[in-house]
Order: C-alpha cells, then structure tokens, then sequence
C-alpha cells in the first residue's frame, strides 16, 4: 500500500524492506533492553518510520537525488544500523505481549487480517476519495498543472515517501510479532516483492495504480510463495522463479513506460 503511492508519483521505494527492519529492531530493543510498554514501542517504531520515509523524500526532492538512488542508500542506511544494533546478532527474549498483536484474534478473525483491511481501507480511501490522493496522482500525472493549482508538488511527493515510510513501520511490529526474535535482514528482499505486486496490479506508469489493483497484485505473490511451498519446489529453484517474476515485473514495467511515454511525446 505504501509502494503503491510512490509508485503513483512516478517514483520508486527500495528502502521499505530496509525500514522495516530497522523498525523492528529498535522496537525489540526498546522491549528487551528498556521494559518499554508494547504499544509505545511500537508507536516509537512507526514515527522512526516515518522519519525515514520523510528523509527518502527529502533527497528525492530538495536534493534532487533520483528515487532509485536516494532510497537504496537509505536501505543501505537502515540495513547497517540494524546490524550495529546488536552487533549482527538477532534480538531475543521478548515480552509475550509482542506476540500477541501478530498471533491473536479479535472475534475470531487474526489481528494481521484485521491491520491489513484497515490499511488497505485507508489507502483506498485517501487515493479515491480525498485531495491528498488527487494531489498524488498529480505529481505522476500532471506536475505543471499541480503547480499551477499553487499547490508544492515537492512536499506532496514527499507525503508519498513518508506514507510509505508508514506503512513499513505498520509491517515491522506484525512481522516482529510474529517472529521469535528481531533479525537485523529480515526485511531484505521486501521492498522487491511489493515492487511486484504494484506492478503486477497495473501500476506501470507514472500518475497510475490503484489500492485495489496493488492488493491483488500482492495476493498473486503470496499465491506464487505458497504455491511453490505445497509443490515441494526447493528453495533454490523457489528463488529462481521469484527472480524471474521480480524482472518481468520490472522490465515490463519500464518497457510500457518508455512506449507510452514515446507516445505521448509523438
């Protein structure tokens, strides 16, 4: 949901994987180190997120550093404090009041389920139904008439970075949860996936993408991950098919991008 909104502004987040993990590490910590209450711990988490999806957005757009660029060195960032963390070891010993959150239910419907409609339900809503999503689509879409609304196409395309930013912080306490330990690269290789998803849910070019469509696309992953599983296709073989999918993915995406874009300027 946050890769979506990037990727509707023409941009790219590879540091969400990275964010995420940083944010779960510094959550476990603050458990295990500091008794800190679950629930500030996890807000802590979420703002650090945030912070990181807001500097992705200053270099991206102050410094005028390309997406690609500005985000994997925030990966780079984010993966290398997670290591300093504890030294590269993993985080252990939690409170079971962490494993709560990503292993309960509430009326009989798990509490990830419950996080990822919400989620969902928000993006959907902010992209279809407020200014914000007009805004962001404009950013993609149409930058000078953004401008010439006098509205900062600069700070709404950061709001994009920082959305993302959020979404990683959400992701982090439930895969915390629902980990017995804190990993410092447990979110490497995230950041690909939900690339994926966005793409393979229609998001191919700039000022286009849906909540709905990235959400379908993410279902198709998790129907490839699982599907693999039950075959019994070893985990090598797993990983040169999820290869595959992640590059057609992208060329894919770069090559309509490119058509439609020679198209436009014809």
């Amino acid at each position: 949901m946050g890769v979506v909104v990037v990727k509707i502004t023409g941009g790219i987040d590879l540091a969400t994987g990275g964010i995420l993990t940083f944010s779960g590490m510094l959550m476990a910590r603050l458990l295990v180190s500091y008794n800190v209450n679950v629930y500030v711990a996890g807000l802590v988490a979420v703002v650090v997120a945030v912070l990181f999806g807001f500097l992705n957005g200053f270099f991206i757009t102050i410094m005028e550093i390309p997406s690609f660029i500005a985000t994997l060195g925030t990966q780079g960032i984010t993966i290398g404090l997670s290591l300093v963390m504890n030294k590269g070891g993993v985080i252990g010993g939690m409170p079971d009041s962490i494993f709560e959150i990503g292993n309960g239910s509430i009326f009989g419907i798990p509490i990830p389920t419950i996080v990822v409609v919400v989620v969902f339900i928000l993006t959907y809503v902010l992209l279809n139904h407020t200014k914000f999503g007009v805004y962001e689509y404009a950013v993609g879409g149409n930058r000078e008439a953004l401008k010439l609304s006098g509205k900062s196409v600069k700070w709404y395309e950061t709001l994009a970075y920082a959305y993302s930013g959020l979404m990683s912080g959400i992701a982090s306490i439930i895969v915390l949860s629902r980990s017995s330990a804190a990993q410092p690269t447990i979110g490497l290789g995230m950041e690909f996936e939900a690339f994926a998803a966005v793409v393979l849910g229609g998001s191919y070019i700039a000022g286009r993408g849906t909540a709905s469509g990235a959400f379908l696309g993410a279902l198709v992953i998790i129907i490839l991950r699982n599907g693999l599983n039950i075959l019994g296709i070893p985990t090598y073989i797993q990983l040169a098919v999820f290869g595959i999918v992640l590059l057609s993915a992208i060329v894919g995406s770069t090559i309509i991008e490119r058509n439609v874009q020679k198209l436009t300027e014809e």
